[in-house]
């Protein structure tokens, strides 16, 4: 009915349905009052619909497998992943590109004259 593509089987044994294998009407009947008990880590709302949070505790699926390993780590209790390679991107974007553009000019401006005067001079 949702075109999910998981474990719908789990999602039936937690919700005390019969498992099917497919979201059908028994499915999305019981959907309901799971939700209004509210049992699981996230809060739920009564809505009927299969949402993130209501999947999540019912087993479906875990948002950790989504994310780098080095987040994941992270928050099951590993060390603090380093952000100086994201800061550095975020400071580069603070600079307007005019600013970039003006700097590679001046840089590029300076090359040449250094060039130019570093070169001996010909003699006719």
């Amino acid at each position: 009915m949702y075109g999910l593509s998981g474990n719908i089987e789990a999602v039936q044994r937690n919700l005390g349905v019969p498992s099917s294998g497919t979201w059908d009407a028994l499915t999305s009947g019981a959907l309901p009052s799971y939700q209004q008990v509210g049992r699981g880590a996230l809060p739920m709302f009564p809505t009927g619909q299969p949402d993130p949070a209501t999947l999540i505790n019912l087993g479906y699926y875990d948002p950790l497998q989504d994310m780098p390993m080095r987040q994941r780590v992270y928050l099951e209790g590993g060390e603090r992943p380093g952000t100086f390679w994201r800061d550095l991107g975020v400071a580069g974007s603070q600079v307007p590109q005019w600013a970039w553009l003006a700097i590679g000019a001046l840089a590029l401006g300076l090359a040449y004259w250094s060039h130019r005067k570093d070169r001996p001079k010909r003699r006719a």
